[in-house]
């Protein structure tokens, strides 16, 4: 639990303490939750440097395409999902280190998101019996809470996990000036509540079992539950764990886990076999077959009458077969004719492969011009775009959600709740052009417009500070010269951007038909 400062009316005693020779100066010393905090790092890093030790008695599994996963038994995993849902979870783990087109097709998801947020007030009935310093110095108090969160990098971790598995159980660890969510494995993870709207799940402490070296590391209600589970090891097997420290993020509406993107996994396979077979071709194309013929002398009435002896003839073969590349291959032959039958691609003979990536794309649902170099209509593509970010947001209330259940715990004399935007790096220049324009006409979104331009609340109010009470930057700097100030003597209309441009118009701007050079007078 984050500790807020404890009022005391007792006087405190001032003492020396001699700094130590150090690079680093600790201004005060660390409270109970730091030193907690700063033994489980050491518990953790303990934990990698045994990890990376003792890599010959590595417990993960080792998977290949083929042998560990074959498509017969992927296709029924597919057809009963509630049941083989730790296979079809491993199969997508194993498909997001080993298939490119798997992998940014999930990191294209869950990205997408920028995880820019605002603060609001909420629940104010009665303005006037606000005080606004009082609201101010609970303003910070909350900033500075999220900001110690560091949520887009935390969210952002919690979300490819997601999306590789459906469900991300998480356990936070924090102080006051610490924060990281740490993941717990989903075979031994499951939902059982949900409680304001936010998955609580619950744990096996059976875990420990297997992993005892992993206990410590875990923290404290993990010790005192598994000391629980020890006594009766039948019904506080499975326990939940405290909502209050942990995260749970599910992807797919339904009442099991399965990986968003499955329907991919059968066309994944035929793309691997579709690439198998095409460099099995390429190769045969690139052997070279050398035929040499024994010489026969004129007589034609008397059968294998050879000009060379055999035992002659074996002598020079094998003195030419010796000098071959692998990819030359040589015979022997009494035959007077061979013909031979090349199977080289014909002109008009479709590309399978670049098909196949296409029917991935489309049962994914997304456009493949944003994953390959063939050019695109700008509006069409931002049109699909637009379609995949309503997905990608719709998970983000989820997140949204459980920051607003901290907030009711930790405000507790004005209450603020949080505000995710739908902002992502394509439709973030158009988000700011909108605030912007909105704030122009009097709307109180300037909050939102330092959101969009990527900064947190916190780093709102300390930059102003900073710059206008400390550097007094706005006293020292002068507005840059813009056509606000100067007027532009320049004609003809602004040139828009590729992605606002129609089909026809992306084409009158590949050709340049509207460059000076290009046009008739």
């Amino acid at each position: 639990m984050i500790l807020l400062p404890k009022t005391s009316k007792t006087k405190t005693v001032k003492t020396e303490v001699q700094q130590p020779q150090s690079e680093i100066i600790l201004q005060k010393p660390l409270d109970r939750d730091d030193i907690v905090f700063q033994k489980l790092l050491q518990n953790f890093s303990k934990l990698a440097k045994y990890i990376y030790k003792d890599l010959n008695n590595n417990k993960d599994s080792l998977y290949t395409f083929s042998k560990s996963f074959k498509k017969d038994d992927v296709l029924k995993w597919i057809s009963s999902p509630a049941r083989y849902e730790k296979q079809l979870r491993n199969l997508s783990r194993f498909l997001y280190n080993s298939s490119s087109h798997y992998k940014r097709l999930l990191k294209y998801f869950a990205y997408m998101p920028t995880f820019d947020y605002v603060i609001e007030l909420k629940g104010v009935s009665d303005f006037s019996a606000l005080k606004p310093d009082v609201v101010e110095k609970k303003y910070l108090e909350t900033c500075n809470f999220l900001e110690n969160m560091n949520i887009k990098q935390e969210f952002q971790k919690v979300n490819i996990r997601a999306w590789i598995d459906d469900v991300a159980y998480f356990y936070e660890y924090k102080t006051n000036v610490s924060y990281f969510l740490n993941e717990l494995d989903p075979d031994y993870c499951q939902i059982n509540a949900i409680e304001d709207g936010c998955y609580n799940f619950s744990f096996d402490f059976s875990y420990f079992n297997k992993y005892p070296e992993k206990l410590e590391t875990f923290g404290g209600e993990f010790v005192e539950k598994y000391n629980l589970y020890k006594t009766d090891t039948k019904n506080f097997k499975w326990q939940e764990l405290d909502s209050k420290h942990t995260l749970c993020i599910k992807i797919c509406e339904t009442d099991y886990p399965i990986p968003p993107m499955v329907c991919l996994f059968p066309c994944l396979y035929d793309l691997e076999d579709i690439k198998m077979l095409q460099k099995s071709r390429i190769e045969l194309e690139n052997y070279l077959i050398l035929v040499a013929k024994i010489p026969y002398l004129n007589n034609k009435d008397t059968a294998n009458n050879f000009a060379l002896t055999l035992d002659k003839a074996l002598e020079y073969f094998q003195m030419m077969s010796g000098e071959l590349p692998d990819q030359i291959g040589s015979i022997l032959s009494p035959f007077e004719e061979i013909s031979s039958v090349k199977l080289e691609r014909q002109d008009r003979e479709r590309d399978n492969v670049t098909s196949a990536e296409a029917q991935l794309f489309s049962e994914a649902g997304v456009s493949q011009l944003l994953f390959s170099n063939n050019s695109a209509a700008g509006a069409a593509l931002s049109a699909g775009i637009r379609t995949d970010e309503d997905v990608a947001f719709a998970i983000v209330r989820q997140y949204e959600r459980w920051l607003n259940r901290k907030l009711k715990d930790f405000c507790k004399i004005i209450y603020f709740k949080i505000e995710i935007l739908n902002i992502s790096e394509h439709n973030r220049k158009d988000v700011i052009a909108y605030l912007k324009e909105s704030a122009t006409l009097g709307a109180p979104n300037k909050l939102r417009y330092c959101a969009a331009l990527g900064m947190t609340p916190a780093s709102v109010i300390h930059m102003l500070y900073l710059e206008n009470d400390v550097l007094k930057i706005t006293d020292r700097f002068k507005p840059l010269q813009s056509t606000y100030q100067t007027g532009d003597n320049g004609a003809g209309r602004e040139e828009i951007d590729d992605d606002e441009l129609s089909p026809e118009g992306q084409t009158t701007r590949e050709r340049g038909d509207n460059d000076k050079e290009n046009r008739d007078y």
